[in-house]
Formats: C-alpha cells, structure tokens, sequence
C-alpha cells in the first residue's frame, strides 16, 4: 500500500461565487485519493462558504482564518490571505475575474512556491488581469 501524502488544502475565492461545481468535483476527488486531511478557508461569504459545507458534509477538517482587524486594522484580509496560503499545501482558487483579495492571495501562493489550481472561470489566462497577475 502507498503512502499518501495527506495535505492541507486552501480554498480561496470572490465572494460574488455563490456556485462552482469544478470547486466540489476537485474536492471530492482529493478526498477520494486519501489525499485531504483538512481545508484552509477565510470564512467570508462566497467560495469560502463554499469550502466550509463542502467540508463539514464530506467531514473533513476545516480551519477558518478570519480577518484580524484589530491587530492589523484595513490590511486584515491581505494578512490573513498569506495565513491561508502559509497554512497549505496546495491552493485552489475560484476567481470571479476582478476580486482583487482573491488575486492577492493566488500571488501571495505563487511567491511561496505553492502549488496553485485555477478552478472555474475566468482563470487568469483567460481574461486580462488589471496590473497583470504579478506572478
């Protein structure tokens, strides 16, 4: 029998997706794999939402980061993305093709060397990306 590497996996997202079956299919065949043991989420609304029913129906651990605002004031969301993609393995990104939070983490991933998934449309080399992509 293998050894499977069981990985923390990231989900980040616009929160203007409310549906993303590409998301709940590459989940589901992750876990199916032996290859989850728990997903990384910011629990707003949208993609994370998502992320969170998919895990506690397929029960499978899941760990929200929220935004500290308190400790880090206007740049919470930003801090709390390099949180998320620190805290992973892997990366999966739903982009709505203009949330700049959702680009930021997929850069912030990219920069650590992270393994990145672009799951639904538009990814990033489907549509330009304001300022490019920067990765």
């Amino acid at each position: 029998m293998e050894n499977v590497q069981k990985m923390a996996v990231a989900v980040v997202g616009s929160r203007s997706v409310v549906s993303c079956p590409a998301l709940l299919v590459r989940l589901d065949a992750l876990q199916a794999a032996g290859e989850l043991h728990q997903v990384v989420s910011g629990g707003a609304a949208g993609v994370d939402r998502m992320a969170a029913r998919w895990a506690a129906g397929a029960g499978v651990g899941l760990l929200e980061m929220l935004p500290d605002y308190r400790a880090h004031g206007p740049a919470a969301p930003l801090v709390r993305n390099g949180a998320i993609v620190e805290a992973a393995d892997l990366v999966l990104v739903v982009w709505d093709g203009q949330s700049r939070g959702t680009l930021d983490a997929a850069r912030k991933a990219a920069r650590l060397g992270k393994r990145v998934e672009w799951l639904g449309a538009p990814a990033p080399s489907a549509a330009p990306v304001p300022g490019g992509l920067g990765l």
